[in-house]
């Protein structure tokens, strides 16, 4: 029996007919409505989701669909304006929940939009002071290779202080950012938000198509991955309004901006501080370890988004993250490993002690030479006194031990309780000034001496053993 014709074409024309496009989208609807309608993804978002699930079909029916069944909003007409080339930048922050490694975080996106080319710089943060902002706007800068001329701000406090019928007052870290980079900072008036959409509109595109649905491990890497995100996919893009990619027009752009200055804005709180005896510098009350090489070296701490560099002739010599407590001593590992493999507990009192003057020499000879391996006992005692009675009346009573041959802690705090001190000369006192807090500083150092009647104890056991020498 032969087949009809006809039948052929049907089947032919049937096959045809379940070919289109739209009819590979069926299989996946219940998944592009769950991405679109309760996650709210864009089309381009939901497209990369669901390429990896097997969809071969095109975007054009993709974002019709997701078109047709996404919830609309209502928006006030406005004009569109463009900028030429370098001309104008815009700048706005938003607050974002993402997930950091599984706890709802609030964090604070910076974000800088170019605005003849699109091209957008993110960076997230915990907080948004004007330290971390202006040191945002360094970041930017330099990813982008120059300053537009005019960058345009809503009246954000890390910006303007102040406002006025005919000016405004500008945060003074913020004007030397300005004057640093020689652009100018146009401030828009109170609520008009499509003066800078340019900035503005991203922000629904970096939720939609970057946080939405993902997870972080920490600050760091939501950072690592913005970073990531926009070298992959914002900057390579077509431009919904330009139609060309963001990073060409880049490119094109870049000529016309305002060239980097020589040197980076160091947007960061900046302080001077001594290294102390303990190989620490003090910060809000905190202390926080260097390498013990550095002891007695005046150095820069630099505090921004959390993180406190130790600066020494500008190279970063200690990074630690700031803590929130008070009155706290963080030692790093390498640093403590360190001033263990160098240093012994006794060479580090000897050196402390030496730096009080020449008394403090002659005094700890007498001390070796009584004392033997417990002089180190003593000098802690002596260094301790110090702390709670002085210097001046501790160094006096040195003396006076010394010049009876009395070579003990003992005899030192017998003379400081029943003598009162002496007038001394300028001359008789250290050049430097002695360690502080020195209790403190032997309990944090991990020194530890056996007492002085554990020794004796030693020696009256050894002499009731005769014949051993």
């Amino acid at each position: 029996m032969g087949i009809d014709v006809k039948t052929v074409r049907r089947v032919r024309k049937g096959a045809k007919k379940r070919k289109p496009r739209a009819s590979k989208l069926d299989d996946y609807k219940p998944v592009i409505q769950e991405l679109v309608v309760k996650k709210d993804l864009t089309a381009i978002r939901v497209l990369r989701e669901i390429r990896a699930l097997g969809y071969q079909g095109g975007y054009s029916v993709l974002k019709e669909f997701a078109r047709s069944i996404r919830r609309r909003s209502r928006r006030r007409p406005h004009l569109r304006f463009e900028t030429d080339k370098g001309r104008q930048g815009q700048v706005d922050l938003s607050d974002y929940t993402v997930d950091l490694a599984g706890r709802a975080t609030e964090v604070v996106c910076f974000s800088m939009v170019f605005g003849y080319s699109r091209w957008q710089f993110i960076r997230f943060t915990e907080r948004a002071n004007a330290h971390s902002v202006c040191h945002s706007h360094v970041l930017a800068f330099e990813t982008a290779g120059g300053v537009p001329h005019d960058i345009l701000y809503d009246r954000m406090k890390q910006v303007v202080l102040e406002s006025y019928a005919d000016r405004v007052v500008f945060h003074p870290l913020f004007s030397a950012l300005v004057n640093h980079y020689g652009f100018r900072a146009i401030p828009l008036a109170p609520g008009y938000k499509e003066g800078k959409g340019k900035v503005e509109n991203p922000f629904k595109y970096v939720y939609s198509d970057f946080l939405k649905g993902n997870t972080f491990h920490d600050l760091e890497d939501l950072n690592r991955k913005a970073e990531a995100w926009l070298r992959d996919i914002a900057w390579v893009r077509k431009h919904g309004t330009t139609q060309e990619r963001p990073l060409d027009r880049m490119d094109e752009e870049r000529p016309y901006l305002i060239p980097l200055p020589h040197r980076p804005f160091v947007a960061a709180r900046v302080e001077d501080r001594l290294v102390g005896f303990d190989f620490c510098v003090a910060w809000d009350t905190n202390r926080y370890s260097v390498s013990p090489m550095f002891v007695g070296r005046s150095v820069k701490a630099m505090a921004l988004d959390g993180i406190l560099d130790i600066c020494l002739d500008d190279r970063i010599i200690a990074r630690h993250p700031l803590r929130q407590t008070r009155h706290k001593r963080y030692i790093l590992p390498e640093h403590e490993s360190e001033f263990r493999r160098h240093s012994t507990s006794r060479h580090v009192l000897q050196e402390q002690f030496l730096r009080l003057g020449e008394i403090a020499e002659t005094f700890s000879e007498g001390l070796v030479k009584s004392h033997g391996g417990a002089a180190g006992y003593h000098i802690s005692e002596i260094l301790k006194l110090a702390d709670q009675v002085g210097m001046p009346r501790v160094l006096e009573a040195l003396r006076h031990a010394a010049r009876y041959g009395a070579f003990s802690h003992t005899s030192v705090a017998r003379i400081v309780r029943g003598k009162q001190p002496a007038r001394q000369h300028a001359s008789s006192f250290p050049s430097e000034s002695p360690p502080k807090h020195v209790a403190e500083y032997l309990k944090a150092s991990g020194y530890k001496q056996r007492s002085i009647e554990h020794y004796e104890r030693l020696l009256k056991e050894k002499t009731r053993k005769p014949g051993k020498k």
